[in-house]
């Protein structure tokens, strides 16, 4: 056998053992992370996708996201995910983009802009009535 034979099968005989290796550290991560909470099964009857061929996720993972108005780091985590695209109908393409607390500011900001909106309609109804 040729000694370049014989680096191209330990080098092959390197790889395989590198991806079993990364394999067995995948599934023990996921294991891990299906018993804390922080990885949990994606039910794929319940997802929702405009995409014509959809790209869905086999697990929800904790995820940390940057918020778009406060830049502060935040964890949208897996049971939150579950709960926005399976129960709430959130299409799966969709991610967080704002932190807790600036969600709350925007509804109120959103829930006081309607109420000023709707109370301009009424005072002009009034004057025309």
């Amino acid at each position: 056998m040729s000694s370049s034979k014989q680096k191209r099968q330990k080098r092959q005989k390197l790889k395989l053992t590198r991806t079993e290796r990364k394999a067995e550290l995948e599934r023990v991560e996921l294991l891990a992370g299906i018993k804390k909470g922080t990885i949990i099964a994606v039910d794929r009857s319940r997802v929702f996708s405009r995409c014509a061929i959809p790209k869905i996720p086999d697990y929800y993972r904790d995820t940390w996201f940057t918020c778009k108005d406060c830049g502060e780091h935040d964890l949208w985590t897996a049971k939150q995910q579950q709960r926005w695209y399976e129960q709430q109908g959130g299409e799966i393409e969709a991610i967080a983009i704002r932190c807790h607390a600036c969600r709350r500011k925007d509804k109120l900001r959103r829930e006081t802009a309607r109420k000023i909106h709707l109370e301009g309609l009424a005072r002009k109804r009034n004057a025309t009535a």
